[in-house]
């Protein structure tokens, strides 16, 4: 039976700032361990005379004075199942400690399995099931101007390691979309299939980090503004690549060959021959609780692709670019800037983006609360008929997770600012947040884009207003436990003039519960 349609958002938003405000017990104060030294002069009877002591022998230890344990550290927190949004990245080799350096977990015992005395196993997977409800999303021109459905995400993964030497990933996906009456996106259905399958070499011996990445294989590199798995998608993004990468104490560096796959409902994937994506990607760690990263991304595209200037033909974009990340006390921050040059269909391509993001945490006020804000610019085309396009090409982006959740705007021809709060009303439990966007156009003769980097409207005389509108995006997640989370989530956009002049003008919504199991 269908979804009952959600009528009403102000409801929506409502049960959302409710579910927020659920009061839970704070947990009661924790106490020193160490036992407290009773100071001289209590009245207590005076210790008798010590006999001399021997001189400790060779070797042997000398006892801690009281001080000293005061000084040392406290016991270290036990570890415990961490998963990540790149699963193959995940170690259990924590469970081959002492059993009690570890909490335990159902699911120990297909972590981490001893094979043979080389050879490891690790199984792995996740439920997620996310309903949504939309309303506008085309800002009316859509025949069916709302719509309700369910998506469903199933993996499961086995990883085979031969020591340090040799690792074999592979995980499998199954994901349906269910009650959806708009024509169906790509990224939401993939009916069992290869998600990834690579293996791991080291090339010089266990010992030098050196590792040759073969397969179909998930990237992701800096913030994700370029390159993502997308874990938002029901099926996430993935290539059939060649990776060689290394990881030094002070240094990261990736360098790769890769085609992206192209997802197929009812059929095996298969990559896309007519794209090609190779680069490097290199991190510098050296500077305490700081990232600095140089990149270089370049694609060959013969699909004969139109580009904004309205020509079709092949496209040859490089991207250099160069990432800076950090936290200072309360401070954190992140700045990007990237430019791009090429051809595409006989035009010149000349274009960049930078972007900005900080905030501070009020780590001793109560729910810990952290308001920051961010700014994105990515240049558009000022002429179509000039022989030069100055879109930026967004590449591979997590653009929801910078450009308000509804995936109206991307990261071309487009100026956002933001504003963000967040919480912790239950801590490392349940996080609240709104984020403001303002959007606006760079370029009034280009188009508006959307997080996929499809062309959307476009007022070729240029005479239309650059003002989008604005978005709110609410969320409120309950990590439940270390496997199960629960996010719900409002988003609203107030359209501006460049929409009213250029079609249609209603509203959008969306209104979404997500629940996740990993293990």
């Amino acid at each position: 039976m269908r979804s009952r349609q959600i009528r009403n958002t102000g409801m929506g938003f409502l049960f959302l700032m409710t579910v927020a405000e659920v009061a839970v017990p704070a947990p009661p104060p924790k106490t020193s361990d160490e036992t407290p030294v009773k100071p001289a002069g209590d009245g207590a009877p005076p210790a008798a005379a010590s006999p001399p002591t021997q001189p400790p022998a060779p070797g042997d230890k000398p006892a801690q004075t009281v001080e000293e344990k005061a000084a040392a550290p406290s016991t270290p927190p036990k570890a415990k199942p961490k998963f990540l949004d790149l699963r193959y990245d995940e170690d259990f080799s924590y469970l081959d400690g002492d059993p009690e350096s570890y909490e335990k977990d159902f699911f120990d015992p297909i972590k981490n399995v001893h094979l043979s005395d080389d050879w490891r196993l690790t199984l792995g997977g996740e439920v997620r099931f996310r309903m949504e409800a939309e309303t506008n999303k085309t800002f009316g021109t859509a025949e069916r101007a709302q719509d309700t459905f369910t998506l469903f995400r199933y993996f499961l993964h086995a990883d085979f390691k031969y020591r340090k030497l040799l690792r074999v990933f592979v995980q499998g996906v199954a994901a349906f979309d269910e009650d959806r009456d708009l024509p169906r996106r790509a990224i939401d259905e993939n009916r069992w299939d290869l998600h990834q399958m690579f293996f791991d070499l080291r090339l010089f011996g266990e010992q030098q980090p050196w590792t040759l990445r073969v397969g179909r294989q998930e990237l992701r590199y800096g913030a994700e503004r370029l390159v993502s798995p997308l874990e938002w998608a029901t099926v996430r993004r993935r290539f059939d690549a060649v990776k060689l990468f290394a990881k030094y104490e002070k240094w990261d560096i990736d360098l790769w060959y890769a085609k992206p796959v192209i997802v197929q409902r009812k059929q095996h994937d298969r990559y896309d021959e007519d794209h090609d994506f190779y680069g490097a990607y290199v991190t510098y760690k050296g500077i305490p609780r700081h990232a600095l990263d140089f990149y270089f991304f370049a694609t060959d595209d013969t699909g004969n692709r139109v580009n904004p200037n309205g020509n079709a033909g092949d496209r040859s974009i490089y991207t250099l670019g160069s990432r800076f990340s950090g936290k200072t006390g309360a401070w954190d921050y992140d700045a990007e800037l990237a430019g791009q040059w090429g051809h595409w269909a006989g035009d010149t391509v000349q274009a960049w983006s930078w972007s900005l993001d900080g905030g501070y945490t009020f780590e001793k006020c109560p729910w810990k609360p952290r308001i920051g804000s961010g700014f994105d610019w990515a240049s558009g085309d000022e002429d179509p008929f000039d022989g030069k396009v100055g879109t930026f090409d967004q590449l591979f982006p997590l653009g929801h997770k910078y450009l308000g959740f509804l995936d109206l705007i991307g990261r071309q021809n487009t100026t956002v600012v933001n504003v963000n709060l967040a919480a912790w009303p239950v801590e490392k439990k349940v996080r609240t947040a709104i984020a403001y966007h303002a959007f606006w156009l760079n370029a009034n003769r280009d188009a508006v884009y959307d997080a996929g980097g499809a062309a959307g409207r476009r007022d070729a005389t240029g005479l239309s207003d650059t003002e989008l509108g604005e978005e709110v995006d609410i969320t409120v997640l309950w990590q439940i436990d270390v496997h199960s989370s629960l996010l719900l989530g409002w988003s609203h956009f107030w359209h501006n003039e460049f929409v009213e002049q250029t079609g249609p003008s209603q509203d959008p919504d969306l209104f979404y519960v997500q629940y996740a199991f990993k293990f």
